[in-house]
């Protein structure tokens, strides 16, 4: 596969910018659930850099490693360099697509034999990116979904879901509720 991230060049001054401080990451729900470097903003804007200079090979990790984020914008917030972390993250994660690198980590996905095509799930996606198909079936475009999973929240027919790994998807949040409840009963 080859890759031009040529269009990424504009955000090379705030790549630039950014002073790899680690800011970023103190409120990343990411990195709260994988504590690794790797799953950090900042080692994802170290990616788009090494990705923008040549200095770094495209792959499917890199790949892998830039498209997982929630969008939630807590690393700019915390930024003090005022680096727009997840509009560089959301044109690398493009540029990756693009390439025919696969991007839908924390993208939602549609089962087609659950989904009832109410469309819910494309009326409430505030990134849009949940459109029907030429067929009138609702598909997530794993570029432009950011995680927050209300797709999957308000899909009556539970056919819309968010992948295991990330602490989202609705086992994961059922295992957490129940952990919960187990602990605040010993408690007592």
């Amino acid at each position: 596969m080859t890759a031009n991230f040529k269009d990424l060049e504009k955000w090379s001054p705030e790549l630039n910018i950014c002073i790899r401080c680690g800011y970023c990451y103190e409120l990343c729900p990411l990195y709260k659930a994988h504590p690794w470097e790797s799953d950090t903003p900042r080692a994802k804007m170290l990616l788009v850099y090494g990705l923008l200079t040549g200095d770094l090979e495209p792959s499917q990790h890199v790949a892998e490693k830039i498209s997982e984020c929630f969008f939630c914008k807590n690393c700019e917030n915390n930024c003090s360099a005022n680096v727009p972390v997840t509009d560089i993250i959301k044109e690398a994660k493009a540029a990756l697509a693009e390439a025919g690198y696969e991007v839908d980590r924390t993208a939602s996905t549609v089962d087609e034999d659950l989904c009832c095509r109410c469309y819910t799930c494309v009326s409430v996606c505030k990134a849009e990116a949940v459109e029907p198909d030429e067929d009138g079936q609702p598909v997530v475009d794993p570029v432009e979904c950011e995680g927050c999973g209300v797709c999957a929240a308000s899909c009556p027919s539970g056919a819309i879901s968010q992948k295991d790994g990330f602490g989202v998807s609705r086992e994961e949040l059922r295992q957490l509720l129940l952990d919960t409840l187990r602990k605040g009963a010993q408690v007592e």
